[in-house]
């Protein structure tokens, strides 16, 4: 009686080590997974910033104004000028 007591001693205590195992790992995981999440967000705010200063350096009044600052002139006043 006493050895079966024993080894079921033994594989509760296992199990219980098993468990602590999983739920350290569960929480190491969740910690990555907070940062990733966080580094996420941040590029994906990155993302919209450049997106809009994109659209902002290529809008036809910001070419326009680029254009005539370094000599272009637009086709029809271009045709006349001869």
């Amino acid at each position: 009686m006493r050895s079966a007591a024993l080894r079921w001693g033994y594989l509760l205590a296992g199990l219980l080590f098993l468990l602590a195992l999983l739920g350290v790992r569960g929480q190491i995981e969740r910690a990555r997974y907070r940062a990733l999440r966080s580094e996420h967000a941040a590029l994906v705010a990155r993302a919209a910033a450049l997106e809009a200063a994109y659209a902002e350096a290529t809008s036809p009044a910001r070419v326009l104004a680029w254009a005539r600052a370094h000599g272009f002139v637009p086709l029809a006043e271009g045709r006349w000028a001869r």
